[in-house]
C-alpha cells in the first residue's frame, strides 16, 4: 500500500503547489498567517507567542538573557510590527525591521493602540510599550523603524546601522538564496550578536500541510521551480543552513527541532520523497525549528 499511498499523496500536493501558485501568480502575496489581518485580538495573540517563544529559546542559550539596551533587527516581520513594540516593551533600545513585501504597511495604526491596550503576560513593561506606539502614530521611526526593500539588500536597509540581535520566525524558508541573506547578516551584526531565526520547514500549502506536511520535497528541482512563486519555500534542511552559518564566520550554530514528523508518517512518507530528501541526514522528521548561532 505505501507506493500507491505515495503516488496519491504526489497527485494532491502536485495539484496544492499548482492551485497556490496560480493564486500567487494572480493575487501576490499578501497574507502570511492562516487568519484574517482584521482578526485583531488573533493578531495580538501571535505576536505575543513568538517574542516569548523567542525569549524562552534566547534564556535557555544565555540563562535569562536580558534585552534593554539592545538594538534589535528582524526579517520579514509579516502583516504587522506588533513585534516590534512588544521587544521595546522587553527593554530593546531599538528595533529594526526589513521585508520585501510591505504587508506591514498595511497594518491600521489602530491596532498598535489595541496592542498597547490589551491584557499582555506582566514581563513587558506597558508604558515602554506606549512609547513605542505613540512614536508609530506620530510616524517616528524610533524605537520602531520599518524598511521595504524588494532586492532584500540587508546592509543598505539597514542604514548603516548594526545590532546585537538578529531575529525572524517563518521568514528565512521563504528566502530563495539563504546563504546571501547569512552573509549580508553577518556584515550588520556586531561582535557577541545572536542570531536566533524560527524556520517552517513544511509545506505551507494549508489543504496538504496536515496530512502530508513533507509534501514540498516529493518534486524534483525543475518541476518545483516551473511552479515557482514569490515565497516559495526554499526547500532548504537545517543542515544546509549550520554550513551556510559556519561559511560566513557564526559559531556555535544549531537547529533545534520543535515540531517533528511522527514515526508512522516518515515510516510511509519517506520512500515517496524526491532523493535527495531521504537520506537521514536530510533530517525530514524536524518540520518547524529554531535556528541559532553567534557573531564572535
Amino acid at each position: 500500500m505505501t507506493p500507491l499511498k505515495n503516488r496519491l499523496f504526489y497527485g494532491l500536493g502536485l495539484a496544492a503547489l499548482a492551485g497556490a501558485s496560480l493564486r500567487h501568480r494572480v493575487g501576490g502575496y499578501r497574507n502570511p498567517t492562516d487568519f484574517s489581518p482584521d482578526d485583531w485580538p488573533r493578531a495580538i495573540a501571535h505576536v505575543v507567542d513568538i517574542v516569548l517563544d523567542w525569549r524562552k529559546h534566547l534564556d535557555t542559550r544565555h540563562g535569562a538573557k536580558n534585552l534593554a539596551g539592545l538594538d534589535i533587527l528582524e526579517l520579514g516581520p509579516g502583516a504587522t510590527l506588533g513585534t516590534g513594540v512588544l521587544l521595546v516593551g522587553l527593554g530593546a533600545r531599538s528595533y529594526h525591521a526589513i521585508d520585501a513585501f510591505d504587508l506591514a504597511g498595511r497594518t491600521p495604526p489602530g491596532f498598535y493602540r489595541a496592542l498597547a491596550e490589551a491584557e499582555l503576560p506582566p514581563v513587558f513593561d506597558r508604558a515602554r510599550i506606549l512609547w513605542a506606539v505613540d512614536a508609530l502614530e506620530r510616524g517616528r521611526t524610533d524605537p520602531v523603524g520599518y524598511v521595504v526593500t524588494p532586492e532584500f539588500d540587508i546592509a543598505c536597509a539597514a542604514g548603516g546601522r548594526t545590532f546585537d540581535l538578529l531575529l525572524s520566525n517563518a521568514a528565512f524558508e521563504h528566502f530563495e538564496d539563504i546563504e546571501h541573506v547569512i552573509a549580508q547578516l553577518a556584515a550588520v551584526a556586531r561582535p557577541g550578536a545572536t542570531l536566533l531565526a524560527g524556520v517552517d520547514f513544511q509545506t505551507h500549502t494549508r489543504g496538504i500541510r496536515a496530512t502530508d506536511p513533507n509534501s514540498i520535497y516529493r518534486f524534483s528541482p525543475s518541476l518545483y521551480r516551473s511552479l515557482g512563486f514569490p515565497g516559495q519555500p526554499n526547500r532548504r534542511r537545517p543542515r544546509d543552513y549550520l554550513e551556510a552559518l559556519q561559511r560566513h564566520g557564526w559559531t556555535n550554530a544549531e537547529c533545534r527541532p520543535v515540531d517533528v514528523a511522527d514515526a508512522v508518517y516518515q515510516a510511509w512518507s519517506t520512500a515517496g520523497l524526491y532523493e535527495p530528501y531521504r537520506d537521514d541526514a536530510a533530517d525530514m522528521n524536524v518540520l518547524t525549528g529554531i535556528v541559532l548561532a553567534e557573531k564572535p
